[in-house]
């Protein structure tokens, strides 16, 4: 039995890429198939040897610069030949799901969300009101070849009850719930406090960290933010001084902060929520939105 693997983009390291690297282990010798891939932000277990780009990557390697390309995102995953494999899974919260695997081949969509620039765009696209009223004319369209390619999926795992939810609201399909992985015994509690709130986040303006920060500059409350994205320089450009932006760092450092942190501040409303998990494996409470 043949296995592809495919993914939205390589370009940056979330819970959508712990997943896909599980996924990896489970099928080491499955290539791995995606848009764009930037092996300088990815971890090693994606290399040359089994990632397999679309005719973007010679367009752009960076995640936000491909967003004037986005009417190509559809084609580029329409475009991958997958006539060679009999299972194929998807990892998407883009457009993974639309590629098209061969008929008697069997195409599992392992979804994190339907497309929020799609199907929740006003709050995708809530601090770029110029983006959400120039893609406004092209979404009916694009929400219409999003709907063709979701009813091809042969089956669809949702990463959790909200998902599966909005699976079903957008698409009108039932979702097996399989929660991502979560590597609980790498995180320890420790006695030592650094006396300051946590943010671990990519900086997107979807994730609401402004929330966290306007709070933490407001109350005077000490807070460090982890983690880097495009909406990092208004973030500080409105923190005060008790905000603390430490940029993206690596695991250990994330672990050593999580388990040493008053609490791990959530602003957002998560699709399943990765950094609660390990910051209750730290020990430690959590503050969070009370959505998701």
């Amino acid at each position: 039995m043949k296995v592809a693997l495919v993914h939205d983009y390589l370009t940056e390291m979330g819970g959508a890429e712990r997943v896909v690297e599980s996924l990896m282990s489970i099928f080491p010798e499955a290539p791995v198939y995606t848009s764009i891939y930037n092996p300088e932000v990815s971890s090693d277990r994606f290399s040359a040897d089994n990632v397999r780009t679309s005719f973007m990557q010679q367009l752009t390697t960076g995640k936000e610069s491909s967003k004037r390309l986005f009417p190509l995102f559809p084609l580029a995953f329409r475009g991958f030949d997958l006539a060679g494999f009999d299972v194929v899974l998807s990892s998407s919260s883009g457009f993974a799901h639309h590629v098209r695997p061969r008929r008697e081949a069997l195409h599992v969509c392992y979804c994190h969300t339907p497309p929020r620039f799609l199907w929740q765009s006003d709050l995708y696209f809530a601090r770029q009101p110029q983006i959400r009223q120039l893609l406004g004319p092209v979404l009916p369209s694009f929400r219409r070849r999003d709907l063709q390619a979701a009813r091809l999926v042969d089956a669809y795992v949702a990463n959790s009850a909200t998902v599966a939810r909005r699976i079903e609201q957008t698409y009108g399909r039932k979702a097996e719930i399989i929660h991502p992985p979560v590597e609980t015994s790498a995180f320890e509690p420790s006695t030592e406090r650094s006396g300051r709130f946590l943010v671990v986040s990519r900086l997107l303006p979807y994730k609401r960290i402004g929330l966290a920060v306007e709070a933490a500059t407001r109350a005077s409350l000490p807070l460090d933010v982890i983690g880097d994205g495009p909406a990092r320089p208004k973030l500080e450009q409105a923190a005060g001084p008790t905000v603390r932006f430490l940029g993206r760092q690596d695991d250990e450092v994330v672990r050593h902060a999580m388990a040493r942190c008053i609490a791990l501040v959530v602003p957002g409303s998560e699709d399943f929520g990765l950094t609660p998990v390990e910051a209750h494996a730290s020990g430690r409470p959590v503050v969070a939105f009370a959505s998701g």
